[in-house]
């Protein structure tokens, strides 16, 4: 009886770690939870392209943490390499308009503005692009908020404006999923 127990233990453990080796790393390792969904109706097809813009433009929810946006990002980030769909550079962009236009400040900048505290989204902002999501800001956003480029994150790139990109992106063939 004992040995057939310690086969068992051995089975699930060697089953488990098999599991483990063929699920996907997170491309964003630090945020973007998600939750294993048991027999889904409809998951991410590996055999699609996936290229989405984010509009971003409302404040965070809680002052001082992750933008709720950006998170939302990181999570289909996961999901989609969880399923096998292969991103390439690009495919993901995120527009960064109206109060939510903060978030791409330096930390330095961000400090500067909002009484000392850092920028909760500068080290997100980091994965997301090393992960290749196109992290833009308006450039109308930028202006109307007084930001310099020098008080920019380095992983954001400045548009014209966030209503023209979502234009241009959609005619190009982008999903937009809005705030």
């Amino acid at each position: 009886m004992r040995y057939i127990t310690m086969m068992l233990a051995a089975a699930a453990t060697m089953a488990a770690a098999s599991a483990m080796a063929e699920t996907p790393s997170r491309p964003i390792p630090n945020f973007g939870v998600f939750a294993e969904v048991a027999d889904p109706f409809l998951k991410p097809d590996p055999t699609l392209r996936y290229k989405v813009v984010f509009s971003v433009s409302q404040p965070a929810r809680t002052p001082g943490s992750v933008h709720q946006g950006l998170e939302r990002v990181a999570r289909m980030v996961n999901l989609l390499a969880r399923y096998g769909v292969k991103m390439q550079p690009g495919d993901i962009v995120i527009t960064l308009h109206g109060p939510a236009a903060k978030t791409a400040l330096t930390p330095v900048a961000y400090a500067k503005r909002n009484k000392g505290e850092p920028n909760p989204d500068a080290d997100l902002i980091h994965e997301l692009s090393a992960a290749g999501v196109s992290v833009r800001l308006c450039g109308q956003s930028m202006m109307g908020a007084g930001f310099a480029h020098e008080d920019l994150n380095p992983d954001v790139k400045v548009d014209v404006a966030a209503i023209t990109t979502m234009a241009t992106l959609q005619l190009q063939g982008y999903a937009i999923i809005t705030d």
